[in-house]
C-alpha cells in the first residue's frame, strides 16, 4: 500500500500492489521499461524489475515488490519520488 499511494501521488500509474506484493508501474512519457529501471537505478539507487523481462505486454512498465521490510519500502518510493 506504501509504494502505490506514494508513486501515484508522485505522478505515476500504478496497478497491484493492494493485497499483493507487487505493484507494475507505467514508464513515464512512454519510456521503455529497461531505460525507466536504468534511471530509477542509477538516480534512485532502488532495484526494480524491467516489464520487459516478462514479454510484450509487459513493455513500458517496471515492477516493484513490497517483500523488505516496511522501512526500507518507504525509503525507496521517497527516493523514486524525488528523482520524477
Amino acid at each position: 500500500k506504501v509504494i502505490r499511494e506514494g508513486l501515484t501521488a508522485a505522478g505515476l500509474e500504478c496497478f497491484g500492489g493492494v493485497n499483493a506484493p507487487y505493484i507494475w508501474i507505467k514508464t513515464p512519457n512512454g519510456m521503455p521499461s529497461w531505460d525507466f529501471f536504468d534511471l530509477v537505478l542509477a538516480k534512485a539507487n532502488v532495484a526494480t524489475t524491467p516489464g520487459a523481462g516478462f514479454g510484450p505486454s509487459g513493455e513500458g512498465y517496471i515492477r516493484l515488490t513490497g517483500f523488505g521490510g516496511a522501512e526500507d519500502t518507504a525509503q525507496a518510493v521517497e527516493r523514486i519520488k524525488r528523482i520524477l
